[in-house]
């Protein structure tokens, strides 16, 4: 098949977040009645709830399924079919892998839970991000809302997560509440270490349809853009313009979708920004 042929590298990356979210979660998080970030930290709750306040079982992954079903159909329209393709795998994975690997404490102390929970939560992540996708849940809403508004990538996330905390307080009291803070920390530390979301880079890009791609990009990442008609290349002796703009890496993964959509032969310098000044939406 040829997108797995082309995409074997994201596919295996998406395998590796399943086992590790599904170990986390299983052998540390779960056992601990400690969470997770976003849609997989949500399914938790509602499965801890519902078993100590309606005394009904249900498995993780079948909330983790439930809730990623309308999230990742709004990916499919919103985000392009190779982005929600994949995604649908990394969250496949995760949920075979929850299924199948027990219920089972490896340790008792929280703190323990807590730290390597997150680190295994994280990984698994951070790979997915690094090959230009997400493992399914606020992540989709969270870059939805960027592209609509300009908001920041994490302002979405901190919500969800404030709010599973917050209940998980109230349910289960605060000291596991401040438990699930360390293992959110922790797996949002990993994910940087491996993809800092929030780094700026700058894109240069060249070419004989600038206009076009200039349009496009500003309708769809809310992103201020320099441009540049009076170039000339020295080999062809062609006129050609440029657009430069300062990105968050989690936009590259579109700008790069949309620059060649318009311009198939357009040159896409990027660089890493060290640092700005000036007016930025910081998303």
């Amino acid at each position: 098949m040829k997108f797995i042929k082309d995409y074997y590298k994201s596919i295996l990356a998406a395998l590796f977040y399943g086992i590790t979210s599904a170990l986390g979660i299983q052998l540390l998080l779960q056992p601990a009645k400690l969470y997770t970030s976003g849609v997989t930290g949500a399914s938790q709750l509602i499965v801890n709830l519902l078993n100590e306040f309606a005394h009904t079982s249900t498995p993780v992954y079948l909330w983790y399924v439930l809730l990623n079903l309308p999230l990742i159909i709004l990916a499919w329209l919103k985000l392009g079919k190779k982005f929600t393709i994949l995604s649908i795998i990394s969250v496949a994975s995760a949920s075979i892998f929850i299924l199948f690997i027990p219920l089972y404490p490896i340790t008792k102390d929280p703190l323990l839970s807590a730290v390597f929970g997150g680190i295994l939560s994280g990984a698994g992540i951070g790979l997915c991000f690094r090959y230009g996708f997400s493992t399914g849940g606020t992540d989709i809403i969270a870059l939805i809302v960027q592209r609509s508004t300009g908001s920041s990538v994490g302002q979405v996330s901190f919500a969800i997560n404030a709010v599973i905390i917050t209940i998980a307080g109230f349910a289960f009291g605060w000291e596991l509440a401040l438990y699930t803070i360390i293992s959110i920390y922790i797996t949002n530390m990993v994910i940087d270490k491996m993809y800092i979301q929030q780094q700026k880079i700058t894109v240069t890009v060249y070419s004989h349809r600038v206009d076009d791609i200039s349009k496009e990009l500003l309708k769809s990442l809310n992103r201020g853009l320099t441009l540049d008609y009076h170039l000339r290349g020295a080999y062809s002796g062609e006129e050609i313009g440029s657009i430069t703009m300062v990105l968050t890496k989690y936009q590259l993964f579109f700008a790069k979708k949309i620059i060649l959509k318009e311009d198939p032969q357009a040159f896409i310098n990027i660089q890493p920004t060290m640092s700005i000044a000036g007016k930025f939406n910081d998303n």
